[in-house]
């Protein structure tokens, strides 16, 4: 999320550390970020980090995406300053009780931010690590941006807490108000977009989705529905909610005949990596294959269903209009209809209506659901850091 405003900092003339936590570095390196890790900030780390980052790393199985010297750097960080916090003891029973769950290491970041003193602190709404960071520099009085991805619905806990960042950039309105209802200033939450999906609406994902209709013989007038599959497990597997198994294959029942009554329309299913489904083709019914471009595939359709799917985000991003099935066991999780995100229906049944009430210029009927597109938000989020500088 926060590599390509790292990029355009760098582009401007800014000085940029970026500390890639975890799988991050190598993408960032990848896109000739210069960027730090745990491992190269040893010196900032609570007594013990070596010893206890030996212990914990131990486990670790050798040539994952993370060297063993980087998980272990981090690792030894985070439980010193737990040690140091708590007592070993104790640090070694929330460890066990709630492994990486608790960490948070403020100290760690405070004596580093102190020594480095950034003219501003950017970071996501991400917990232990990334939340120290903004903690740190709220101690240090550094101005400080807080990104949030997505809904942050769990995370709202503490980043809507008054004095956590000095500003939030946030995907929607809907995402800015519920900031606000948990007590942030209107100043501080700015509606920017989340720079990851940038790519769903700038101009070469245009031209891979017109491609691909040409690709696919898209030319004769029908309205193109994709059903993003996704598994429905039978209980929610953290708070135990029942599900219905059978759930994707209900909505693709209905989809496959609204297809058969309905000429006008035709159907593309992309089926979830993880479901083990055989396609079953029929006029008007197609598959998109796993390996085939995302966003090539959502700029080439007219309208999107899913149950819980992120892919209804990113095609509202990219200004499709979305369907929403809110009957799953992870709609609680994913509330993209109370969010703006999506129209949604409670069951299989009310899709057909729903799709039928879409009005025919589908980008104006996404344009209603707010999110931040246009292929800005990094500018967005780069404007909000500079302009905070520029007050402090």
């Amino acid at each position: 999320m926060l590599a390509p405003v790292a990029i355009m900092a760098v582009e401007a003339g800014h000085d940029v550390r970026f500390l890639a936590l975890t799988t991050a570095r190598r993408m960032v390196e990848a896109r000739g970020i210069p960027a730090i890790g745990f491992a190269d900030l040893t010196e900032f780390a609570a007594p013990g980090a070596a010893h206890f980052g030996a212990e914990l790393a131990a486990g670790l199985a050798p040539g994952g995406p993370v060297s063993i010297e980087e998980s272990a750097a981090y690792l030894g960080a985070s439980f010193a300053e737990l040690a140091s916090d708590v007592g070993e003891a104790e640090a070694r029973r929330l460890y066990a009780e709630k492994g990486r769950h608790a960490f948070r290491p403020t100290g760690f970041f405070r004596r580093w931010l102190a020594a480095l003193r950034p003219d501003a602190v950017i970071a996501t709404n991400s917990p232990r690590a990334e939340q120290a960071a903004i903690l740190a520099s709220g101690e240090l009085g550094i101005p400080s941006v807080c990104a949030v991805d997505v809904f942050a619905l769990q995370e709202v806990r503490w980043v809507g807490q008054p004095g956590y960042a000095d500003r939030l950039c946030v995907i929607n309105e809907q995402v800015r108000q519920m900031m606000l209802e948990h007590g942030r200033r209107a100043d501080e939450v700015v509606v920017t977009g989340n720079p990851a999906f940038d790519r769903l609406t700038a101009p070469e994902a245009a031209e891979l989705g017109r491609r691909y209709r040409d690709g696919r013989g898209w030319d004769d007038g029908k309205r193109t529905i994709l059903w993003a599959s996704q598994i429905e497990p039978e209980f929610h597997p953290f708070d135990g909610r029942a599900g219905d198994p059978d759930l994707p294959r209900k909505v693709e029942r209905e989809l496959r005949e609204l297809v058969r009554a309905n000429p006008e329309y035709r159907l593309l299913v992309r089926y979830h990596p993880s479901e083990r489904v055989a396609f079953v083709a029929e006029p008007g019914v197609e598959l998109s294959g796993r390996e085939e471009n995302l966003d090539a595939v959502l700029n080439a359709v007219d309208i999107v269903v899913v149950t819980a799917s992120t892919v209804g985000l990113e095609a509202a991003i990219a200004g499709r209009p979305v369907i929403s099935v809110d009957c799953s066991v992870f709609t609680a999780d994913t509330p993209y209809a109370r969010f703006g995100i999506s129209v949604g229906v409670d069951a299989p049944s009310d899709v057909t209506r729903a799709i039928k009430a879409v009005p025919v210029r589908a980008a104006a009927f996404g344009a209603q659901f707010g999110v931040a597109g246009g292929g800005h938000a990094t500018a967005r989020v780069f404007d909000v850091i500079q302009e905070l500088m520029m007050e402090c």
